[in-house]
C-alpha cells in the first residue's frame, strides 16, 4: 500500500467511509514502538478476507487513510455485483461480448488454483474490464477480481488462487488506478529481480551505499537517520530488475530491512515498494518495514507468522558484513511525472509497453461510499512475488 496518499480528507468524510465499511475503530499503534514512524489499523469485525487492516505515513492523517483505504479495496472485493457479470464459458462467449480473457491470462491477478480443471468449456462468472493501452472492452473471470464470503453470489468452480494485488482506492479515480499498477508492478520485479528470495548473492549485490542518499533520496535519508537513531540497523536495497532481465519494466524497486539492534520480539522486518521517483520508492520501502513490525507487535492480524529468531540473526549479520557498493543514483528516476495522477498512470503504461507487457485492463469495483473509487488491473504475464 502507498504510505502517503497526499489527499486531504475531512474527518467528516472518513468517519462516513468507516461506518460504511463496518469499521469500529481506527487506531493508533504508533506508540507501541520506537520506530516513531506513525501506523495505524482499521478494525472491521464483520471482514470477510482481513479483519484489521493496517495503513502507514509521515502523519498521523496518513496512516489512518493508508488502512481505511486498504479496508476499502477488500470491502469492495468481498461484495460481488450479480447484475453486471456475464456468464457463460469462454469458448462461447469470446467474440460474441468482447475480448475474453481467460484464467491463464489473470497474472497480476492471480494464478490457475488447478491448471487441469480449466478449459474455455468451463462455465464461470466473467467481469467487465477496460483495457488501458486501447481503451477497448475486455472481460476477465470474476474469480480474479472478488472473494466473497460464503452464501454470497457463486462464481463459478474455483479454477483461481485470489489476491488482492493490484488493487488500490483513493478518491480520485486516476490515484486508485495509479496505486494499483504500481503495486502490481512492485510485485512482479520483485519476483524477477529476486526469484529465489533473499539470497547472499542478492544482498551482496543490490545493497545501497548510504554515501549519496541525502543527495539523491533526502526523505528516505532523514528517516533512516533516524531509525539509526533509535536502535536499529537500517539497509536499504535497489529491487529493481536488471537490464537484461526479461519483462524489466525500468521504475524503481526498493526494498528496506530494519534490524532490530536490542533484539526485541520483532528481530527483523523488510518493506518493499514500486514508484515514480527513487527517493519515494526507498521511503515507502522504509516505511512498510517499519509498520510491519507493528503488525506483529500489535498482534490483531490472522496471517502473522512467528518470527525465525535464528534466521532473523544470520540474515542480519549477513546485512551487516556487506560492503555496499551500489549506487543511489543508479536507480531509475521518474519523478517529473510524480505530480500529475494521469501523467504518472500514462508513464507506468509507457514503461509497462516496452517491457512487453501490452495488455493492461481496469476495472471498477464498487465503493463503500461516493467520493471514493476502487480500482482492481489485471496484467496477463505478471508474476507474483512471495517476498513479504
Amino acid at each position: 500500500m502507498l504510505p502517503t496518499k497526499q489527499v486531504v480528507v475531512s474527518p467528516v468524510f472518513q468517519a462516513r467511509l468507516a461506518q460504511a465499511m463496518g469499521v469500529t475503530r481506527v487506531a493508533r499503534i504508533t506508540g507501541l514502538d520506537r520506530t516513531g514512524v506513525e501506523v495505524a489499523c482499521a478494525v472491521r469485525p464483520g471482514g470477510h478476507v482481513l479483519q484489521v487492516c493496517n495503513g502507514k505515513g509521515l502523519t498521523a492523517e496518513e496512516a489512518s487513510l493508508g488502512a481505511l483505504f486498504e479496508t476499502a479495496e477488500l470491502w469492495a472485493a468481498e461484495r460481488v455485483p450479480p447484475g453486471r457479470l456475464v456468464w457463460g464459458a469462454r469458448g462461447e462467449l469470446d467474440g460474441r461480448i468482447g475480448a475474453v480473457w481467460g484464467a491463464a491470462a489473470l497474472g497480476s491477478a492471480g494464478a490457475l488454483a488447478v491448471p487441469r480443471l480449466w478449459s474455455d468449456s468451463v462455465r464461470c462468472a466473467w467481469q467487465q474490464a477496460q483495457e488501458l493501452h486501447s481503451g477497448r472492452t475486455v472481460w476477465v473471470p470474476a474469480q480474479g477480481i472478488y472473494c466473497p464470503p460464503s452464501g454470497a453470489a457463486e462464481l463459478g468452480p474455483v479454477s483461481v488462487t485470489w489476491t488482492s494485488n493490484g488493487s488500490g482506492a483513493h478518491p480520485e479515480e486516476r490515484k486508485a488506478q495509479l496505486h494499483a499498477l504500481l503495486e502490481a508492478t512492485e510485485r512482479d520485479q520483485l519476483a524477477r529481480a529476486m526469484p529465489g528470495g533473499w539470497t547472499e548473492e542478492s544482498v551482496r549485490r543490490r545493497m545501497l551505499r548510504t554515501p549519496g542518499l541525502e543527495q539523491k533520496a533526502p526523505r528516505t535519508a532523514a528517516l533512516a537517520q533516524v531509525l539509526r537513531e533509535r536502535g536499529f540497523g537500517v539497509y536499504l536495497f535497489d529491487a529493481t530488475p536488471y537490464l537484461r532481465t526479461p519483462g524489466t519494466v525500468g521504475l524503481p524497486v526498493a526494498a528496506a530491512v530494519l534490524v532490530d539492534l536490542e533484539e526485541g520480539p520483532v528481530p527483523l522486518t523488510a518493506g518493499y515498494a514500486c514508484a515514480l521517483g527513487r527517493d519515494t520508492a526507498l521511503l515507502r520501502a522504509l516505511l512498510e518495514a517499519a509498520q510491519s513490525r507493528l503488525t506483529d507487535i500489535h498482534g490483531a492480524r490472522e496471517d502473522v507468522s512467528a518470527s525465525d529468531r535464528t534466521a532473523a540473526r544470520a540474515f542480519a549479520e549477513a546485512c551487516a558484513s556487506v560492503r555496499a557498493k551500489r549506487q543511489v543514483g543508479d536507480m531509475p528516476d521518474f519523478s517529473q511525472d510524480a505530480g500529475s495522477a494521469a501523467r504518472g498512470v500514462r508513464r507506468v503504461l509507457e514503461q509497462l509497453r516496452r517491457a512487453g507487457f501490452t495488455q493492461v485492463a481496469a476495472v471498477s469495483l464498487d465503493a463503500p461510499v461516493s467520493g471514493l473509487h476502487v480500482q482492481r488491473v489485471v496484467v496477463p504475464g505478471m508474476r507474483i512475488s512471495e517476498l513479504l
